[in-house]
């Protein structure tokens, strides 16, 4: 059942006092008040202490679950009683905040006539009937603490900054070679899976996700978290998104899905791992997902996770295999006692607590190994090492239960049942989300504090909101990603579990029953009639509308449905196809936060302006905004509470009088303009501000003007950008004023990110020559004209710097490095870009400092044209751009001590590019006379250096952990007397060489070195006559993928089918490629028969179809060809020797085919056929039954018409997924 005490004590006394202190000042001297309400209020603080030590004593009894408790009926109306007082409350300050924005006094009404006072005196009155029995309670709950009860209240300030942090993989070895055996088989399946199967909270994502990331053998990996509503166009769309991630996706139905993904997938090696799966029914879904998984490479694998074996089974069945899976059992005891000492100790040697150690052995021995209960448990124990609290739960029926699944989720159930009271309702709402949401720190916090969930106390909300969230973390609630952060689906239960009755996440188009107290809502709906039934819900406070509703009356019915949302502090908004505001917003007078997003609403509505209360504003995502004048309203500078407001882009600039909004925290965009109201002195009161870019400096006249800014006394500032212009460079013009400007623009201290953009004095400003701002963790100097840099070096907590377009520098000098302090220069450095410095000629090496960079990663050095040496390069780098520099030679390692480099160089060195440096002429030198120490370098490229010549003496054999390597535009790099026999490491997989003219002699001893490569591509190597041998080319046994493109001179394929494992074939652009004559089926002989099976077969010209030895594919899975003349070169022979493997088929550039030949039907394995700018194609040949799906991308509307419904093609296509794009009249 549900938590039964969803009120907190602290939420009952801040409304008593606001009732104390509200109702006083506003109806002192009524005759009501007088009459008997400030007695009925007396009598009512007095109880005060009584209610408070109740719930706080409720929160933490372990009273039977039984909801018709009287107790928890008598909770339930107090916590209807205080929500109703804390509204009117609410309301009275807003009709004071309305009055002073209408610049008249408070009118104080006439008691009888005020609705206020009215329901002010019934809640009173429902109060005061409510501590009638206040006694019989307290005795009740006393017995219960005295007998059941512990110390758990947890004290939060004491946990504030309690980060998790640890990496919790323990154990496994067994398991995990299992599952890697599998996936690095020698599988010629087209897809085979895998399942993992086992309880909730076992460790079955945790360990895919280990493997996921360890892997490497895949030319594709994506991960899709399925869960428990299993949506096939949904999981495809995911697969597509991270498969496709720099492009826009628009994907309405599941076809479209399925050839999306179908072309994202043809003939690559993908390993998918489809995490969390529960649908063990819908076969027909399955199938659909499936289908186009089956266009992957050969040895694509699937890995499943799952509670069901059932999903195992049926998953097995469909795609034709035995079923392969493993049943994960919980962890060993030592793993699971691991686990536990590394969540329990925190902070602490556990060696320093034995008998907590032994209690902990006993509390791990019940909980099965379960990782996730082991955590969870561990994180509540952390809280207080006490010998009697860890006994107490021990003891605890929770962890005492028969059934391992149900003493699992008690276990998870007890930890939250532990947590501070503050916390619960934080932890219950996050069950507003579908499960496996990808949480939002700062948007979850800001829910928090806009929905009440986060006491009053000195320090802001938002930072006890933050701390909040930071100790559920440590407990394990959250599990921290890269950018987000998840909740496992057990907890999620646990919260879907404890707030029954108090939060609704639902997905539904039909209408649907919710109860009438409930207090957060999350809808998802595509039925217009589910929103008409939308009402009634009289204690609403959370409503998250997600509408995919195509339909007229979806305005009005949004905006009806608001009207009964009276009492709303949280509205987020979503609908694509809504047009309208929806005006009834204006009435929510309780609004903290509204949030209306990915919409075709043109205009922020003026009613908005009405919401004193709103403290975040965001009207975003919608590409329908109007920029025009008056699309923001002129009075929301009303919002005097607004702390943070996100408009669409360059919206910021059109709001006047924006320094009236002084609670601000956010002010991203503000053009400075010359008008009242635009000015630089709109700033002067925004003291809250965190975060501020400005732009159009220029327009600030004087020093005078830009001092009343005031940067300086906005102590809560972390990060500025101060633009002069709006950021599109720096004509390189000089302008001194920018200077004394700048002078008065001095941030707060505490700042610690800066960027100064387009500014075009000579010199710094003062505050970044002196010793002011070393806080600074980042800074970006974009399009200056400084002439000199600030001493930089002085900064002791700066990580990343960026100096972009400093049109007049022409050296860095030891100014750079300058510090008046006793440490080395940029002792916290990690990044460092150079990037278009057009004039800089000098970078001087800092002799001075026994330390050099000692903590840089990253260093590029970009487009520096005039730069012609580089200083020493530090040995902490991991990542090294050199790109578009005139330098001579390469530099070397910079070691702490000269006299021992060999023993001191870079360990962790990955990424090498050399990049358009024009004068190098030797690899030799620098930093490459050390290979040995260059060992952890996986990827080099070396592109456009063509007066390249000296390579290292003995090749790059030494660099034992290559995996990549590109060479492009380098002409003499591989000229025969150069190149010396074990050239490459046996580490090297890709090899990708471009524009190397001198390749035609070295390139068979080249590929004789590197027989483990798994991709080779050879593009504008225009000296290249043939391909190796079958000699060389047979001993390239993991070669899976070659590439040949703009090799105008090439004859000859060479030994290219004698490559057993090649799978993916591209040629384009080889015009001198040596045609054979057109396939004569009497000539065919099994001797002549290649038994290369490719995967995919892509080529611009069908005439390569007969070049030696792609006529002699018998085997190939998929074929795209370019660019057809006509249709005397369609290779119908070709096609049906290929026939009995051929699945996909794409034809493109057919401007001048007007038919096929019928033969096509006999292609008896063909599931896919694409057909691209077929405009004089008059009507379809006979297509194969096996055929599922036809894509006609560009045809003319004759043979469109023939393809509908009653057209004389329609037969033809009746049962396939046909896709008609692009319809031209016929030319």
């Amino acid at each position: 059942m549900a938590d039964a005490v969803t009120i907190s004590g602290w939420f009952v006394s801040s409304v008593f006092s606001k009732l104390r202190d509200g109702a006083l000042s506003y109806y002192e001297g009524h005759k009501s008040w007088q009459s008997g309400m400030k007695a009925d209020l007396d009598h009512l603080v007095r109880f005060e202490p009584q209610i408070e030590n109740i719930i706080y004593m409720a929160e933490r009894a372990h009273l039977p679950r039984d909801p018709n408790l009287p107790l928890y009926k008598w909770l339930a109306k107090l916590q209807d009683a205080v929500e109703d007082a804390d509204n009117v409350l609410d309301e009275l300050e807003y009709h004071r905040l309305k009055d002073e924005k209408m610049i008249v006094k408070f009118v104080k009404r006439a008691a009888q006539q005020d609705d206020l006072l009215k329901r002010l005196r019934e809640i009173l009155k429902n109060f005061n009937d409510l501590v009638t029995g206040l006694d019989t309670f307290a005795q009740v709950l006393r017995w219960f603490d005295q007998r059941f009860g512990t110390k758990v209240r947890g004290d939060v300030s004491q946990e504030t900054g309690f980060l998790f942090t640890g990496n919790n993989f323990f154990g496994r070895e067994e398991e995990k070679k299992t599952i890697i055996d599998w996936l690095t088989s020698t599988d010629t399946k087209e897809i085979s899976v895998f399942s993992i199967v086992g309880v909730g909270g076992v460790g079955k994502t945790v360990l895919a996700q280990h493997i996921f990331e360890k892997l490497d053998c895949f030319e594709t990996k994506i991960w899709v978290c399925v869960s428990r509503t299993f949506d096939e166009k949904t999981i495809a769309k995911k697969i597509v998104k991270s498969l496709l991630t720099d492009k826009e996706l628009k994907i309405e139905t599941i076809s479209e899905a399925q050839r999306t993904l179908i072309e994202a997938l043809s003939a690559k090696k993908f390993f998918l791992v489809l995490d969390n799966v529960w649908n063990d029914k819908e076969k027909g879904k399955w199938e659909k997902l499936i289908a186009p998984l089956r266009y992957g490479g050969e040895g694509s694998k699937v890995l499943l996770t799952t509670r069901m074996e059932s999903v195992a089974d049926m998953v097995a069945k469909l795609v034709g295999e035995s079923k392969m899976s493993l049943k994960l059992n919980g962890l060993g005891e030592r793993e699971s006692m691991l686990l536990f000492e590394k969540s329990a100790f925190v902070g602490y040697d556990p060696k320093d607590y034995p008998k907590l150690q032994s209690i902990g052995n006993e509390i791990v021995t019940k909980l099965s190994g379960i990782p996730l209960a082991v955590k969870s448990i561990g994180g509540m124990l952390n809280d207080k090492l006490d010998d009697e609290f860890w006994t107490s739960v021990l003891k605890d029926g929770a962890l005492n239960s028969d059934k391992e699944m149900d003493g699992i989720m008690e276990a998870i159930r007890l930890s939250y049942e532990h947590l501070p009271p503050e916390l619960k309702p934080c932890f219950r709402f996050c069950s507003l989300f579908p499960q496996d949401h990808k949480f939002n720190r700062e948007q979850l916090v800001d829910m928090w504090v806009s929905i009440g969930l986060i006491p009053e106390g000195e320090e802001r909300k938002e930072k006890v909101a933050s701390n909040f969230f930071e100790i559920l973390v440590g407990k394990s609630f959250f599990e921290p990603k890269e950018s987000y952060y998840t909740m496992h689906d057990l907890l999620h239960e646990v919260a879907q579990f404890v707030s029954k009755n108090e939060c609704l996440c639902v997905t539904s188009d039909s209408p649907i029953q919710i109860v009438q107290n409930i207090r957060h809502l999350s809808l998802r709906t595509s039925s217009i009639s589910v929103l008409k039934n939308l009402s009634g819900l009289k204690y609403l406070r959370t409503l998250l509308l997600y509408c995919h509703i195509k339909d007229p009356e979806l305005g009005d019915v949004i905006c009806t449905a608001l009207k009964g949302f009276k009492t709303l502090r949280y509205l987020g908004l979503s609908s694509k196809h809504l047009r309208d505001f929806p005006e009834s917003i204006g009435n929510l007078v309780h609004l903290r936060s509204l949030n209306i997003n990915r919409t075709q609403i043109p205009k922020l509505s003026p009613c908005v302006c009405m919401l004193y209360h709103l403290q975040i504003l965001e009207f975003t995502s919608s590409p329908y905004f109007d920029h025009s004048k008056g699309s923001i309203p002129s009075n929301i500078y009303k919002l005097s509470k607004l702390k943070k407001l996100y408009l669409p882009s360059n919206a910021i600039s059109m709001v006047q009088h924006i320094g009236k909004l002084t609670a601000l925290q956010q002010l991203i965009g503000y053009s400075v303009g010359d008008e009242v109201g635009y000015d630089i002195s709109e700033l002067e009161m925004m003291l809250e501000l965190r975060e501020l870019l400005i732009t159009n400096l220029e327009n600030v006249k004087n020093s005078e003007e830009a001092s009343k800014a005031k940067l300086t006394s906005k102590q809560h500032l972390r990060h500025i950008a101060l633009m002069w212009g709006h950021g599109f460079g720096n004509t390189g013009d000089k302008n001194e004023s920018h200077k004394e400007v700048a002078d008065c623009l001095q941030p707060h201290p505490r700042v610690i990110d800066l960027l100064l953009h387009g500014y075009q004095s000579t010199n710094p400003p003062y505050w970044l020559e002196a010793q002011i701002l070393l806080n600074l963790t980042h800074i970006n100097l974009a399009y200056c004209s400084l002439e000199r840099l600030p001493p930089l070096g002085q900064l002791p907590c700066l990580k990343c710097l960026y100096l972009e377009n400093m049109v007049a520098l022409k050296k860095i000098g030891l100014e750079f490095y300058r510090s008046s302090r006793s440490e080395d220069p940029f002792p916290a450095l990690e990044t460092l870009k150079l990037l278009h410095l057009m004039q800089l000629e000098e970078w001087t090496e800092n002799t001075q400092s026994e330390k050099w960079f000692p903590c840089l990663k990253k260093l590029i050095v970009l487009d520096c044209p005039n730069l012609k040496k580089l200083p020493s390069i530090p040995t902490s780098l991991e990542e090294l751009e050199l790109n578009s520099l005139e330098i001579i030679e390469l530099p070397d390692f910079k070691y702490q001590n000269e006299g021992s480099s060999t023993n001191q160089g870079p360990r962790c060195l990955s990424s090498l590019v050399i990049f358009g440096c024009s004068k190098l002429v030797s690899l030799s030198s620098g930093f490459f006379n050390h290979l040995e120490q260059l060992a952890s370098l996986e990827e080099l490229t070396i592109w456009n250096c063509n007066e390249l010549v000296r390579l290292p003496s003995e090749g790059f054999r030494e660099l034992v952990n290559l995996k990549s390597l590109r060479i492009q535009e380098c002409k003499f790099f591989f000229l025969p007397m150069l190149v010396p026999k074990n050239f490459f490491p046996p580490s090297i997989q890709r090899v990708m060489l471009s524009s190397c003219e001198d390749l035609v002699a070295s390139l068979p001893q080249l590929l004789c070195d590197i027989s483990f490569i798994t991709l080779l591509k050879l593009e504008d190597c225009s000296n290249l006559i043939s391909l190796p041998s079958e000699n060389v080319l047979r001993c390239l046994t993991s070669l899976r993928e070659v590439k040949l493109r703009n090799c105008k001179r090439v004859k000859s394929l060479g030994g290219l089918g004698a490559i057993s494992s090649l799978k993916i074939l591209m040629i384009k652009t080889c015009p001198m490629l040596t045609i054979g004559s057109p396939l004569d089926p009497t000539e065919e002989s099994p001797r002549n028969r290649l038994s290369m099976t490719l995967d995919k077969l892509d080529i611009d010209r069908a005439e390569y179809l007969f070049v030696v030895p792609l006529r002699n594919l018998y085997f190939t899975k998929s074929v795209e060809i370019r660019g057809f003349s006509s249709m005397t070169t369609f290779p119908d022979q070709w096609l049906q020797q290929n026939a009995a493997s051929l699945r996909t088929l794409g034809l493109y550039g057919l401007n001048s085919v007007d038919s096929f030949p019928d033969s096509l039907q006999t292609l008896t394995s063909l599931k896919m056929l694409v057909l691209h700018n077929a405009f004089r194609l008059a009507r379809l040949p006979e297509l194969p039954e096996s055929l599922e799906i036809l894509d006609i991308d560009g045809c003319n509307e004759e043979l469109a018409g023939r393809l509908k419904d009653g057209g004389l093609d329609f037969d033809k296509v009746r049962d396939l997924d046909v896709g008609v794009f692009g319809v031209r009249t016929r030319y």
